[in-house]
């Protein structure tokens, strides 16, 4: 909405300056009140360690480190952490900084923010697709010598818009809903098999070089995307905006450590790669049929059961890992930024 002539516009340049710095401090007096008590003056780097993890080695809350990271331009590549390199917890005018200390000889990988192997397969495959997405793509129109089915070394006759010469096979799943607005934010992709190209034309002809299920007629063809990097940088999100838990990936009602789950927020909302958001438990009503004298039922808020990070993200929805978990992470569970609690 445009503002009218001669007026101001809502958000002055000067006031959202204003706003980031605001909140750059109280994020940074957060990740100084997350100090472990415990916390090591200094830590040597091995491998196999995660930034999650050495972060986890002087913060209660992880994913504040870059607020409290200090860059020094003299070292390459300073975000960059290597095994034998030591972190270690100083003291700037009273404010604790982490500062990283180079090894003699630095290993040629640098650790990862999580071990990659725990979200590689969702980086490979589609996971997400629209209605749009599903009626637009190329189909499996039939399979070699007519079987119903079709594994790997079988060829494959697809019709549509083929134009790359590698392809994931998909079925759409299940429906992807919005909680509280049963809007439907898209299709979870189930993932059935990879092809290659044979020869172009209608139909296409396709050979089946690797399955997870069975190829039907009818499924979907997506072309395949190179792997996106498994390397992130876990900080708090910068939207307010607070959402759900609308699918657990391998798990049907209660998920934990490690586990990949499906947020009602996505790119429109300004989620990105790397934001964590705490995961709440949602409010209970309980009758109370102990003291008729008292309100039949009262609330009881929800608590803080877990902390998750986005690794992929679409238009409305994204996918996020289980950082850490206090206790089941539940279905329709609240997920909740850093910065709607400031």
């Amino acid at each position: 909405m445009q503002a009218a002539a001669g007026s101001q516009p809502l958000i002055s340049p000067q006031g959202t300056l204003a706003a980031s710095k605001q909140r750059k401090v109280a994020l940074r007096k957060l990740a100084a009140k997350s100090i472990l008590t415990n916390a090591p003056n200094e830590y040597t780097v091995v491998k196999g360690d995660t930034l999650w993890d050495i972060s986890g080695r002087f913060l209660s809350r992880p994913w504040l480190w870059p607020e409290i990271w200090q860059v020094n331009p003299q070292i390459e590549n300073p975000h960059l952490i290597y095994p034998g390199d030591r972190v270690a917890l100083v003291y700037v005018e009273g404010s604790p900084r982490l500062q990283l200390i180079r090894a003699a000889s630095k290993s040629t990988t640098p650790v990862g923010t999580i071990p990659a192997e725990l979200i590689e397969q969702f980086l490979v495959k589609p996971l997400i697709v629209t209605k749009g997405d599903v009626n637009n793509a190329p189909y499996v129109a039939a399979t070699e010598q007519g079987h119903l089915i079709a594994t790997s070394g079988v060829h494959i006759y697809a019709r549509g818009d083929i134009a790359g010469s590698r392809y994931s096979i998909y079925r759409p799943g299940k429906s992807l809903l919005d909680p509280d607005t049963e809007e439907l934010l898209g299709y979870e992709a189930i993932h059935v098999s990879n092809a290659s190209l044979v020869s172009a034309g209608d139909p296409s002809k396709l050979i089946i070089t690797s399955s997870s299920r069975e190829t039907l007629k009818g499924d979907r063809l997506m072309a395949a995307d190179a792997p996106a990097p498994a390397t992130y940088q876990p900080r708090a999100a910068t939207t307010t905006e607070s959402g759900r838990i609308i699918s657990l990936v391998d798990a049907v009602a209660r998920a934990g450590q490690n586990q990949v789950v499906v947020l009602n927020l996505g790119e429109t909302d300004g989620v990105q790669n790397g934001d964590t958001f705490s995961v709440v438990t949602n409010d209970r009503l309980i009758r109370d049929d102990i003291d008729q004298s008292r309100s039949e039922f009262f609330t009881v808020e929800g608590d803080e059961s877990g902390i998750v990070m986005v690794f992929k993200t679409f238009d409305h929805v994204s996918y996020a890992l289980i950082m850490s978990s206090t206790r089941e992470v539940r279905l329709f569970d609240k997920v909740m930024s850093t910065a709607s609690q400031l």
